[in-house]
């Protein structure tokens, strides 16, 4: 008996009422960003600041945005659910602890039950590249920020 199907990881994701709690901005605009806490957190939201800005998205007045564990599980079709959020936007999380159990690669927007999803590095290291003049990643990012809010 083949039982290879059963051979994978379980994440059992968060509550998502609890974690809407969490949420800061005001999602005027219905962009939900997920991101890892990281110490840096003020240098990050000022770089994320200035991507959004770029697509003409102002962080606290258009998204609703949420900072958490790098392990925390979070059930992010819930999340997006709840909030009736159009686009969602997660920075540096397997697919799998964000409650989605198949695979779709790093910068790829793709849209699940209406909701346009587009999973990326982690923030921190977007930053990091940036500022040691790499613009690899956040090349990429800025493509599918281009092609996702035109």
């Amino acid at each position: 008996m083949n039982t290879s199907f059963l051979d994978y990881k379980v994440f059992v994701p968060g509550e998502s009422a609890e974690q809407q709690q969490k949420l800061k901005g005001k999602h005027t605009k219905g962009l939900l960003l997920l991101f890892v806490s990281h110490e840096q957190q003020a240098e990050l939201l000022d770089f994320l600041k200035k991507i959004l800005l770029a697509v003409q998205f102002d962080l606290e007045e258009d998204t609703a945005y949420l900072d958490f564990n790098a392990t925390a599980a979070i059930n992010v079709a819930s999340l997006a659910a709840i909030n009736a959020s159009k686009t969602v936007i997660c920075f540096g999380f397997p697919l799998p602890q964000l409650g989605f159990h198949f695979e779709i690669p790093n910068y790829y927007p793709f849209k699940h039950q209406g909701t346009t999803y587009l999973f990326v590095d982690d923030l921190l290291t977007i930053y990091e590249e940036r500022q040691a003049g790499g613009k690899k990643l956040s090349g990429a990012l800025w493509k599918c920020l281009q092609e996702m809010f035109k």
